[in-house]
Order: C-alpha cells, then sequence, then structure tokens
C-alpha cells in the first residue's frame, strides 16, 4: 500500500519516465495530499492515457484538483476514480 507519501514519490518519479502509458493504484488510500501532486505532474505528463484509482480515499477535494490538471491534460483519455 502506498499512500499518500508514496504515491508523491511515485508521481515524482513518472516525471521521469515518459514511456509509461498506464497507471493503476488500486487501494492505496490516496487522499487529497497525493492529489495535489498527481494534478501536478498530470499537468505536465504528456504520455499517460489511462489513470485507474479505484477504491481509495479520492474525496471532493482531491477530484477537484485532479480535474484542474485535465484543463490543461489532453492525453489522459481513462480515469477511474471508483
Amino acid at each position: 500500500m502506498c499512500r499518500d507519501e508514496g504515491v508523491r514519490f511515485l508521481f515524482k518519479a513518472l516525471d521521469a519516465a515518459p514511456t509509461v502509458t498506464t497507471l493503476t493504484l488500486e487501494g492505496n488510500e490516496i487522499g487529497y495530499k497525493a492529489a495535489k501532486c498527481l494534478s501536478k505532474s498530470l499537468q505536465e505528463n504528456h504520455t499517460l492515457t489511462a489513470l485507474h484509482l479505484p477504491n481509495n480515499e479520492i474525496g471532493n477535494y482531491a477530484a477537484w484538483c485532479i480535474s484542474l490538471a485535465l484543463e490543461t491534460n489532453s492525453t489522459l483519455t481513462v480515469l477511474d476514480l471508483s
């Protein structure tokens, strides 16, 4: 389980891995802290096409952070927040 801190490190590393196109982080207790980092990463990442985050702690604020990134990211076509 990654939780917020682990996910923040993961998304920083993702910025240096431009070949990753799909990422699944199911059931990792991802909350608003990680969502801020995720949002920043998605604004700069133009290779990730699918992001699966089911069974996490994505609340309204975290979803809002992610939605801000989607305003500038045109490559992400699949986002699973179930």
